[in-house]
């Protein structure tokens, strides 16, 4: 069964895990799988040795397809992330034109309308917001006004293909700004689902563990494959450093 496969049929039980139960790994996503799946081949031959101690051989096929759904919902949040960079780098390819655009209709319209102070005030309006989404709002205003006031800008020779040029801009914009901001923040779905898909996973590696952990509790190289090589060797690098810092000290 395909990974994808995994998500699509867990995916209930999966958003069913309550919010306040999500829990997060200390883990590159990566390596945890990694380190599911040796748990499982590793659990698989040690089987006839664990079931005795109440270890259900059907949670070593759950495992599986939690480690697949995880995979991908993984792999759907990473893309998703790529897609908020790619539309960060569009906006500062992109951006340039659209407030020298804002300023160039600003500074024409200025002149084109300074005779009509209700016009003006239109424009004075428009100067006083800065934010992205202001400028945004600002080219969409700035083109509706200019179609509507025509007349007024054709004696000082303007090209209305610029506000052609600031809808299309103004759309364009919005979309990506809109691409940025709904990749930012924590309560994606998305990640949720990642999020929800590793605490399904997490509690079974953990159980699976605990068994290993207790069988072979006399024999520390089995104990040891019922543990995470990322986080013994995190310990191990760490009392490593610790050791050379006291060791600086006494010199």
């Amino acid at each position: 069964m395909s990974d994808q496969q995994n998500l699509l049929n867990l995916l209930e039980e999966i958003i069913a895990v309550p919010n306040n139960k999500i829990l997060y790994s200390d883990v590159p996503y990566k390596i945890f799988i990694d380190e599911a799946e040796s748990l499982h081949t590793r659990a698989s031959i040690d089987l006839p040795l664990l079931t005795p101690y109440g270890l259900v051989p059907d949670k070593l096929n759950l495992l599986m397809g939690y480690t697949g759904a995880l995979r991908t919902a993984q792999s759907n949040w990473e893309a998703k992330d790529s897609d908020k960079q790619k539309a960060i780098l569009a906006w500062d390819t992109e951006s340039p034109e659209m407030y020298e655009l804002r300023e160039f209709l600003i500074d024409h319209m200025d002149f084109a309308f300074r005779k009509d102070e209700n016009l003006l005030k239109k424009i004075r309006d428009i100067k006083e917001g800065d934010s992205r989404p202001d400028t945004i709002q600002d080219l969409a205003i700035l083109a509706v006004l200019g179609k509507e006031n025509e007349a007024l800008l054709t004696p000082i020779n303007f090209d209305m293909a610029h506000c052609d040029r600031a809808t299309e801009l103004a759309d364009r914009m919005g979309t990506l700004l809109g691409d940025i901001n709904g990749r930012m923040y924590y309560d994606d779905e998305i990640k949720i689902i990642r999020d929800k898909a590793f605490t399904l996973t997490k509690e079974l590696v953990d159980e699976i563990r605990s068994y290993g952990k207790f069988v072979f509790r006399k024999d520390e190289k089995l104990v040891k494959a019922y543990a995470s090589k990322y986080h013994r060797e995190r310990q191990i690098k760490y009392r490593k450093s610790k050791q050379e810092s006291l060791s600086n000290n006494e010199v």
